[in-house]
């Protein structure tokens, strides 16, 4: 992944509202839902709240800059649709219920990633293992 990772890199800006819902020991995560059909993996972005310990520990995440802001990663998967962007998150509450959003756009995610795996045999596809 490293041409993915030479490029821009994606910068996070957690409003304060998004910020004061998250506690001391989570982060946010853009994770991947893989909606694969063939031998090519497809899938959608999700962002979600996790613990910063899971996600610091787990291979699958990759920590994003964020400047001062809570910490936030991205799966393996979901980076390359990251890369070059400034994305804002923001928290809403309905009904008691808080949900995290970002600015990417609805459908940044559900599409086909064709990325041969440098460091694979040839025809390996995809970025995460």
């Amino acid at each position: 992944m490293g041409s993915v990772h030479s490029a821009r890199p994606p910068v996070v800006r957690v409003s304060g509202r998004a910020q004061a819902e998250l506690r001391t020991s989570e982060a946010l995560v853009f994770d991947w839902t893989s909606l694969a059909f063939c031998c090519a993996a497809a899938g959608e972005i999700s962002l979600r709240p996790t613990t910063l310990l899971s996600a610091q520990r787990s291979p699958a995440y990759v920590p994003l800059r964020t400047g001062d802001g809570p910490p936030v990663f991205a799966h393996r998967r979901a980076y390359p649709m990251l890369v070059g962007r400034a994305i804002e998150v923001d928290c809403r509450s309905r009904l008691g219920v808080h949900s995290f959003s970002s600015s990417l756009p609805p459908t940044s995610g559900a599409h086909v990633v064709r990325a041969r795996d440098p460091s694979g045999p040839a025809g390996t596809l995809g970025f995460g293992r």
